[in-house]
């Protein structure tokens, strides 16, 4: 069978990889194609031009959707395949019809957000994969391939003579390693851009250029309720949830693809938390940096964090681990988020990273409808703890998506919006200042800015009135701090940035912010 399968703003798409394996094994011709990138996100490609689609995040020429088309009639398939997940749930449609109007092949939607919202995806798609993929796409090519009744297949919603089958799901697959490996190989991988198909190409200003995309596990051992996890756990209950691959799975893969680009820097763990199984780590930091030789990072959680756990990270050779702090409110991370971590045992965590020569690089989210200034409070005295040269990634605005535990909740109590333009995604009523706490929590990580400064900044009712002073600051020392786009520091700060700042500040000249960020000039000056 010929099998097109589309991934909406995801190069790195494993799920689609590992299915595009399973399928050729089988003896299937695959192709999977790119429409956008994660580094075109949010940009303009599609806006103002009347055939294309413009929703931020996504946003394709007209150019390119034609080429999608082309693409689409030139391979023939017999099955169509999208992956996408909620902010794309919009372009995912536009594609479909697209996809349609070269081929009259049945389509079927998979991802998360299908999984969270089968109800929405199969009034488009033939068919909507609930949970797991492998199974069902496999028992469904072998269906259609044989002619045989595909209504009943366990983890689908089928659409058929106006009738909407829903099939319980499956279990879970146990074995990770019985499966292939994600498939890399550049032929048979298309990237649409520019309006044309760019053929076995990486997609410009891809982490794909120098790293290398791995999981080594499959669900997570906790249930935040903003997070799909606690949804998987409503679908499959926590059974058998959590499972590991083999040490020797996870260093084969790696080494493969080694081989075919001896030139990846680095490998990007994404687990939802690495290193979870107290005996696959310890096996880990042995096999690994003997076997791979490559710097890695990984996502982790504070209450793993002991003292063996990171030590067997840095014999490992691991270069900086991510760590969702979300909130320093004991308040919001047990009721509002089901976390059964403290801001203590966060601050205990980088710290010992810290004192390991590890950076933690640290996740907030604000935006939570249920948030007051006083948990705000508590998460800056919490970032006004953590070791020096620790790094704060671009604080995330919380998104409520549809059918998850939290989601409901801010519905019940009358925080939640209606969803957002052709994305199955919901804002909350966020407290007012929240771009004034943004720009102050991202300030955190510069120590020159000092914590009394930040705790006396957090308290002036003009900068309240005022956020935009706050963000002046906290955008320049970014600029002058890290290279664009990234959290990797510059070799020395871009003094033409903190020198520009004071004018456009002119008319807050009366401020004590101002004043003290002319201050913070002349000392940042006098260490050069």
């Amino acid at each position: 069978m010929r099998v097109l399968l589309l991934s909406i703003f995801d190069e790195w798409c494993l799920g689609l990889r590992l299915l595009t394996s399973l399928l050729r094994r089988e003896g299937h011709e695959v192709s999977l194609a790119f429409l956008g990138s994660i580094p075109q996100a949010n940009t303009d490609a599609g806006a103002n031009d009347p055939e294309g689609y413009h929703v931020p995040p996504a946003s394709v020429s007209g150019g390119d959707l034609e080429a999608l088309r082309q693409l689409t009639g030139e391979f023939k398939p017999e099955l169509i395949g999208v992956s996408y997940t909620s902010h794309y749930f919009g372009l995912a449609e536009r594609a479909t019809v697209e996809m349609r109007r070269a081929s009259d092949a049945p389509v079927i939607w998979g991802g998360v957000d299908v999984t969270a919202n089968p109800d929405l995806a199969i009034q488009i798609a033939d068919f909507a994969c609930v949970g797991e993929g492998e199974g069902a796409m496999m028992d469904l090519v072998h269906a259609l391939t044989s002619g045989e009744d595909c209504t009943g297949i366990p983890n689908l919603w089928v659409r058929r003579d106006g009738e909407i089958h829903r099939n319980d799901v499956r279990p879970v697959i146990r074995d990770l390693d019985a499966l292939p490996y994600p498939d890399f190989i550049p032929a048979g991988r298309d990237w649409i851009a520019g309006g044309r198909v760019n053929r076995a190409t990486i997609p410009d200003g891809s982490n794909l250029h120098h790293s290398y995309p791995i999981m080594a596990s499959r669900g997570c051992p906790f249930s935040c309720t903003y997070c799909c996890n606690s949804m998987y756990r409503e679908i499959y209950g926590s059974r058998d949830y959590v499972r590991l691959r083999s040490v020797d799975s996870v260093v084969d893969e790696i080494r493969g693809y080694l081989r075919h680009r001896p030139e990846t820097t680095i490998i990007e763990f994404w687990d939802d938390v690495f290193g979870f199984n107290e005996e696959w780590m310890r096996e880990f930091a042995e096999v690994y940096p003997r076997e791979v030789k490559r710097p890695f990072w990984c996502y982790t959680y504070p209450v793993l964090c002991r003292p063996e756990f990171v030590e067997r990270l840095r014999r490992a050779g691991v270069s900086f681990v991510v760590m969702g702090l979300q909130s320093g409110s004991e308040r919001t991370l047990r009721e509002d988020y089901n976390r059964p971590a403290s801001a203590k045992q966060a601050i205990d965590a980088a710290w010992l990273m810290h004192r390991s020569g590890i950076t933690p690089v640290v996740d907030l989210i604000l935006g939570n409808p249920f948030e007051t200034d006083e948990d705000y409070l508590k998460t800056l005295e919490m970032m006004l703890q953590m070791p020096p040269g620790f790094i704060l990634q671009e604080i995330n605005v919380l998104s409520l998506y549809r059918n998850y535990p939290l989601t409901r909740r801010a519905g019940e109590a009358g925080l939640r919006s209606s969803p957002l333009d052709r994305r199955n995604v919901f804002q909350g009523e966020p407290l007012p200042d929240l771009r004034f706490w943004h720009a102050l929590l991202t300030l955190t990580q510069f120590p020159q800015v000092g914590a009394d400064n930040l705790r006396h900044m957090a308290r002036d009712p003009h900068l309240r009135e005022h956020p935009e002073i706050v963000e002046a600051i906290s955008r320049a020392l970014v600029d002058a701090t890290f290279i664009p786009g990234t959290r990797r520091h510059r070799t020395q700060p871009l003094q033409e940035e903190i020198d520009g700042l004071r004018k456009g500040l002119a008319t807050y000249e009366g401020s004590a912010a101002v004043r003290w960020f002319l201050k913070l000039r002349r000392a940042l000056r006098g260490r050069r």
